[in-house]
């Protein structure tokens, strides 16, 4: 019989907030379980490898880390689990000293796995795979907070079919967390003293689709803004075709919703977003940027952006630097496209060479950061003498830092600031990346 408390077990994750909730509720199991978790770096006896592979580099880079985590404790269990492990499960379980491979489907099963592989020490690679497919709803939960802020996955796959992405086969079809789950899940973190959840989820906007009508992201969120110790409800990524006057309607009424929105848009040419096979074009993308600033005036926005998509000339390219102007994003994600076997996109003509899309995210960024700065300078003038929420994540290097209702970086002085406070905050000054401000 195993002795928890001696099997250290460490975590690497890649890619997305649903990997990084997975890893953490994971890790919750085993805490709970007695085992010890400890940082990536320090002597473990198991390392799980929490892997992605939506694009090339994604694959590359699961590989480099899942090779670190076996040179790293060369006498411990490796476990590969996540999106490269179900797209390639044979390519993981190919790696020298990797001891077992779970995909998508049973990444709940992995304490169970834990247990299995360190009381038998089975001398041949274990997996745990499934249909991702027919896969249920997983049974992972977080009731036990790392941070102020927590995230809820509330939803797992997507059915877009976006020519260029390969997660519905890494993650299936769409599922959904029960509303009641849900509402569980944010009472126990508001119990344990998170007053921030951020709800995310592989497509969010998708939530609640399988449940023949009987649920919706708009209808969850009324209910848990209604849980006493949950001050802020921040929204993962959204497709701007779910920006709807119905939902923003319902959402402007909560005061726990942040104003902040990040919107998964790829592109701001409606050429380019229709071979992505993107939802909406361009005029409809930014209808929608239009309304949620009707009914969040001081709505600050993010979005994702693709650069170099297969055949985009560099007048679609301009298209989307324009849209990305007149759209005032505070911050850009920006994406050089990088090719995905098995993707539509990975065959389509006139594939963009690498020093072109290397210029055109540098282009973008360049503006983007000239845009930042301006809506900076912008929001300091305006809350020099009107306070801002400001949620302390954490104290560092004598100041209290953390982000405000608009998801703006800032920070203060660390005097009579503990974490998870919500403090008022007049702002002072800006650099361009986060503002400065006090408390009095």
């Amino acid at each position: 019989m195993i002795q928890p408390e001696k099997i250290r077990i460490s975590f690497i994750t890649l890619g997305c907030r649903v990997n990084q909730y997975e890893s953490e509720a994971i890790a919750n199991i085993l805490k709970r379980d007695g085992f010890q978790i400890v940082p990536f770096g320090e002597p473990a006896d198991v390392t799980v490898v929490n892997t992605c592979t939506v694009t090339a580099e994604s694959d590359r880079k699961s590989r480099q880390h899942i090779r670190r985590a076996i040179t790293q404790n060369p006498i411990g269990t490796v476990i590969v689990t996540g999106c490269f492990s179900e797209v390639s499960p044979d390519a993981a379980l190919k790696i020298p000293g990797v001891k077992a491979v779970v995909g998508n489907g049973k990444k709940d099963k992995i304490p169970a796995l834990i247990r299995k592989l360190v009381e038998e020490c089975p001398t041949e690679p274990q997996s745990l795979l499934a249909d991702i497919q027919k896969a249920p709803y997983d049974s992972l939960v977080l009731t036990v907070p790392r941070r102020a802020r927590s995230y809820i996955k509330i939803e797992d796959g997507c059915e877009n079919r976006c020519a260029y992405c390969i997660i519905p086969a890494a993650r299936g079809k769409i599922r959904s967390k029960l509303p009641k789950t849900v509402l569980a899940e944010a009472a126990a973190l508001a119990g344990a003293g998170c007053p921030e959840i951020t709800l995310t989820g592989i497509e969010t906007a998708a939530y609640g689709k399988d449940s023949g009508g009987a649920f919706s992201l708009t209808s969850l969120l009324p209910d848990l803004a209604k849980i006493p110790g949950i001050r802020r409800i921040a929204l993962g990524s959204l497709d701007p075709s779910l920006m709807r006057d119905s939902f923003l309607e319902t959402i402007a009424s909560l005061p726990a919703v942040l104003p902040h929105f990040h919107l998964s848009l790829q592109s701001g040419s409606s050429s380019v977003l229709r071979r992505m096979r993107r939802p909406y074009n361009a005029v409809q993308a930014m209808n929608r940027i239009e309304t949620v600033r009707r009914f969040f005036p001081e709505a600050m926005m993010t979005a994702d952006v693709i650069v170099g998509f297969p055949g985009e000339t560099e007048k679609e390219f301009l298209e989307t630097v324009t849209f990305c102007q007149s759209a005032r994003f505070m911050h850009l994600h920006i994406f050089p496209y990088s090719i995905r076997k098995d993707t539509e996109a990975a065959t389509m003509p006139d594939q963009v060479p690498d020093a072109v899309k290397k210029a055109r995210a540098a282009h973008l960024a360049a503006m983007q950061r000239t845009v930042k700065t301006d809506i900076l300078t912008e929001y300091v003038t305006a809350h020099r003498h009107t306070p801002v929420s400001l949620l302390v994540e954490e104290i560092k290097n004598g100041e209290a830092v953390g982000h405000s209702e608009h998801f703006v970086e800032i920070r203060v002085p660390k005097e009579g600031c503990n974490v998870g406070d919500i403090i008022d905050v007049f702002l002072m000054e800006t650099d361009g990346e986060i503002c400065r401000g006090t408390t009095k």
